[in-house]
């Protein structure tokens, strides 16, 4: 472990999502390998061996190989790939099409992983690393201020499954009928403008987590708008069958799950 943490300490490692399932095949996971494959393409066990070799070309190019050890991996991304599989615990974080996962390593070190353009960048944050700063940069903060009026709402969870059907003619009809709370017209507009994608941030068990650890999973729903985040609570959803939606400032939301929800989560888990 200590050698990834020295490379990393010197510079990041980039891999396309390609080289990414080439290094896991070779470090033993074939099965995630196999099963990141097949979601990427429908394959033939011929074009998985074309495949295999593709990414191996790939990775030789990328100066990654070196065929005389036994995972013809330099020891550099070996050490990267297992450090990342066996990361007991992760943070993965989605907005709209973009996605960023914190790998808390064995060891009580990080790996973060973001997606830039066709690569997955890794990079060994340190110990004075700030979460919020991180997730701040990656979700961006709403760039208005909120309009008077903003309060929290409950929404039927029929309703709001319902909601990503509606046309933009439709949106707008709503959103200019005063008849409707400024709140709901203000998140319908948000709704609308952000194409109806939720975003989310999930603590999630490693690949070794057993069968009763992986149903412990938090997932967190939001939407970040123009002038706040819509945070969905679902605790109602089963008993009432209602949503409960309510804005807050970026930030303090992220210091909420970061500074409380994750160290409860982490430490009882």
């Amino acid at each position: 472990m200590n050698k990834i943490v020295n490379l990393l300490q010197e510079k990041q490692i980039a891999l396309s999502t390609d080289e990414f399932i080439g290094a896991l095949a070779l470090c033993g996971y074939e099965e995630v390998a196999h099963e990141a494959s097949l979601l990427k393409r429908d394959m033939t066990e011929e074009q998985m061996k074309s495949f295999s070799h593709h990414t191996e070309r790939l990775l030789k190019h990328r100066g990654y190989l070196d065929e005389t050890l036994e995972t013809q991996l330099i020891p550099e991304v070996e050490n990267l790939i297992h450090a990342v599989m066996k990361a007991p615990k992760k943070v993965r974080c989605v907005y709209g099409q973009y996605a960023l996962v914190f790998h808390h390593l064995e060891n009580g070190g990080m790996i973060v992983q973001r997606f830039e353009g066709m690569d997955h960048i890794f990079t060994l944050v340190k110990s004075n690393f700030n979460y919020v700063e991180h997730l701040i940069d990656f979700y961006g903060v709403p760039k208005e201020e909120p309009t008077e009026g903003i309060a929290p709402f409950t929404l039927e969870r029929e309703l709001f499954d319902f909601m990503g059907t509606y046309t933009d003619e439709e949106m707008d009809a709503i959103c200019a009928d005063e008849d409707h709370p400024i709140f709901f017209r203000t998140f319908l507009k948000d709704f609308q403008e952000r194409h109806a994608i939720i975003d989310s941030i999930t603590f999630m068990f490693g690949q070794e987590g057993d069968e009763e650890q992986q149903r412990d999973e938090p997932v967190y729903l939001f939407l970040k708008g123009k002038a706040c985040v819509w945070v969905f609570d679902y605790s109602f959803v089963t008993e009432k069958d209602e949503i409960d939606v309510y804005p807050a400032d970026m930030k303090e939301y992220m210091k909420l799950l970061t500074e409380e929800e994750l160290p409860a989560w982490l430490g009882h888990n």
